[in-house]
């Protein structure tokens, strides 16, 4: 994917403007020192992603942010680079919201003994990656602790959305506020999540999770303000 990542690269640098003519393939192929199969196949994968637009005769333009697949990672970062940060990560909030606060009610009504031992497995690693100050191994767990409530809800496409929507938010938090002080106030949050499912509270388990995207669409903006 190196001709990929090139080509999105002009764009992250404003080589490539929104709207303008991608340069021509003898053109791609010497700056990238690549073989003309391999700026196709790169073209016709963007293409297929929303990002290019091919007029056969005529040209190859980089399209609107909004026709991009914006859910695949390489461009959710390289719209995260060159577009509106806290109009993006409001979107993903709201996505979330739209589906994390009815997967963990559900989860609060569906889940089993079983299900409750993966949530305390999956708590005990991000408390230890706190308290290591591992962000990485705390994200992994994190990311893992929404994969069981989303199949604690018993809910496939739950499951599926929640999984799609799981790397744009692990990418975003690329941008935010990364000091302790964050992950210890997520820890807790994940706590709460925790108690309500266990506790089959299903409003519980909404309000723990409105006030956990809440906390996390600050700490996004926050590091976006400083900036």
């Amino acid at each position: 994917m190196t001709v990929v990542n090139n080509i999105l690269g002009m764009v992250k640098r404003g080589e490539l403007p929104l709207g303008s003519t991608l340069p021509n393939e003898a053109y791609l192929c010497n700056r990238f020192q690549a073989s003309r199969t391999r700026v196709r196949e790169a073209v016709k994968y963007l293409q297929g992603k929303g990002f290019l637009r091919v007029e056969h005769g005529r040209g190859t333009w980089v399209e609107p942010l909004e026709r991009w697949d914006i859910l695949d990672a390489d461009l959710w970062l390289t719209a995260m680079k060159i577009g509106d940060k806290d109009v993006l990560v409001s979107n993903l909030v709201e996505v979330r919201r739209i589906l994390e606060i009815r997967t963990a009610e559900l989860a609060a009504e569906n889940r089993t003994p079983e299900q409750l031992m993966a949530f305390e497995e999956d708590l005990v690693v991000m408390e230890d990656a706190l308290n290591a100050q591992d962000t990485v191994a705390y994200n992994m767990s994190a990311r893992s602790f929404h994969d069981h409530l989303a199949t604690a809800s018993g809910n496939m496409l739950l499951l599926r959305m929640s999984r799609a929507l799981a790397q744009a938010s692990d990418l975003t938090k690329q941008f935010g506020d990364d000091s302790r002080d964050v992950f210890q106030h997520s820890f807790k949050e994940h706590q709460a999540i925790f108690s309500a499912v266990k506790n089959k509270n299903p409003e519980e388990a909404s309000q723990a999770i409105k006030r956990h995207l809440k906390d996390f669409e600050e700490s996004v903006r926050i590091l976006n303000d400083e900036k």
